[in-house]
């Protein structure tokens, strides 16, 4: 069981296999990690790192959780393609949020319609997940959202390679 958890009873995301509260979800660690941003960024130097730390957070928790953050599969797999290539310097911030842009002012749908299928993967376990990232104090987010994001693509890729 994950620390930092409240209450005894636990289950299991169906999508990521974070050990949460009976009652939660993961998109609520999820939506408190990203109200606690500001916070934790706050002292984050360069500047761009800030942008890079929530681009990497949402990033990770949309690959984990395909099916329930609603992207098309096209969406799903050009998210992986972004924050890879951002992870091995391949392209900058400037370089993602410019496709993101593109895709989004493009005729391809990036959210699915209720009949589409949505984008899955064979993934069920993570390494890291939304309840691993801590939210101490800005070092500690800072290193452990890079951690996470590396993790998520070193995972799909294994996956893809088996």
């Amino acid at each position: 069981m994950n620390a930092g958890l409240n209450s005894t009873a636990v289950r299991t995301c169906p999508e990521c296999g974070a050990s949460i509260r009976e009652s939660g979800a993961c998109i609520e660690h999820f939506h408190a990690l990203l109200a606690r941003e500001p916070e934790l960024l706050a002292q984050v130097t360069p500047a761009e790192r800030r942008s890079v730390a929530h681009f990497y957070a949402v990033a990770s928790y949309v690959l984990q959780h395909p099916e329930s953050m609603g992207y098309t599969a096209d969406a799903h797999g050009g998210a992986r393609h972004l924050l890879s290539r951002h992870l091995s310097g391949q392209v900058t911030l400037s370089g993602v949020r410019a496709a993101v842009r593109r895709a989004a002012n493009g005729d391809r749908r990036i959210l699915r319609r209720p009949a589409d299928r949505p984008a899955r993967r064979s993934t069920r376990e993570w390494p890291i997940t939304i309840v691993d990232v801590p939210t101490g104090n800005e070092t500690a987010y800072w290193h452990r959202v890079v951690t996470w994001a590396e993790s998520v693509i070193r995972t799909l890729d294994a996956d893809a390679a088996s």
